[in-house]
């Protein structure tokens, strides 16, 4: 009795493990996903302030300045990938969906932070950059987890506030409007689910902006920088994402292959890490 139970457990657990394999499947299109769970370790040019050698870098770039780049500091590993084997997808499948999650994101300044994705042809998408905000104090966030995927509501936001409002100013017609999907974004340890977001100004002169990614990331690569229509009050609250980078930029692609994504910190203070590293979940079909 004991002995056909243990095989009917071992035979169910069996199954289990093929549907999961195997991922959300129809007749034409199927759904899987992928991982890498090694720790990111978000380097710095001087992590700590404190240090005169690294206070001294205020002075040493003048970084309001057109045209002057701080250099950016590559993570560990740089180009963390992902390998999709050659059988994970039928032939003549293409990618139809991109889904990327980065687990346990920890940074004093996530503002500093740009995390980019390489597909396999060479296709490329901004995940994160610039998102939080710039401050004269650390802004720091401790292991979140941010799902990026084209039909969210709303991008991570270009703010520190974690109340979900958009202003702090009470004589401002967006006072008063909050957007729930902010509402503790920065304390919130559960998965929230965020469009691309890339709020980065490098290049304040154009439309789009340029990060800087160390070799061997593409050099001279340009992302629509993500922008969210709050010049009125009327259009804030419609939520409405009139630009930024999208992970449909690798429809239509082969989903095989090796996928990397590219993490720098690109101003000279606080370091971090992505300690459950990131997956991908890949819809591909005919």
């Amino acid at each position: 009795m004991k002995k056909n139970f243990l095989h009917q457990t071992i035979r169910a657990m069996a199954t289990l493990a093929a549907v999961a394999a195997a991922g959300t499947a129809s007749a034409d299109q199927l759904t899987k996903s992928f991982e890498n769970t090694r720790t990111i370790k978000i380097n710095d040019l001087c992590a700590d302030p404190s240090l005169d050698k690294c206070a001294g870098l205020v002075d040493f770039y003048p970084i309001r300045e057109t045209n002057v780049i701080i250099p950016s500091k590559a993570a560990s590993p740089y180009g963390s990938l992902i390998k999709v084997p050659a059988n994970a997808f039928p032939a003549g499948f293409k990618i139809k969906d991109v889904n990327v999650t980065l687990k346990g994101v920890s940074h004093t300044n996530l503002d500093d932070v740009d995390v980019l994705l390489i597909a396999p042809d060479g296709r490329y998408a901004m995940v994160m950059s610039n998102a939080n905000a710039s401050s004269a104090t650390p802004n720091s966030v401790q292991n979140l987890t941010f799902i990026f995927d084209d039909s969210a509501v709303l991008p991570l936001p270009n703010s520190n506030r974690n109340d979900g409002t958009l202003t702090s100013s009470p004589t401002s017609e967006l006072a008063g409007i909050v957007y729930d999907e902010w509402v503790n974004v920065w304390t919130d340890p559960t998965p929230r689910r965020y469009k691309p977001t890339d709020y980065d100004a490098t290049n304040p002169l154009s439309v789009d902006d340029m990060d800087y990614f160390p070799a061997p990331a593409p050099a001279g690569m340009v992302t629509p920088r993500t922008v969210v229509d709050t010049s009125s009050a009327a259009l804030a609250v419609q939520k409405l994402v009139t630009s930024g980078p999208q992970l449909s930029a690798f429809n239509g692609g082969v989903p095989t292959g090796d996928w990397q994504l590219y993490v720098v910190d690109d101003f000279f203070w606080y370091d971090g890490s992505i300690l459950g590293g990131w997956s991908i979940e890949i819809t591909a079909g005919t």
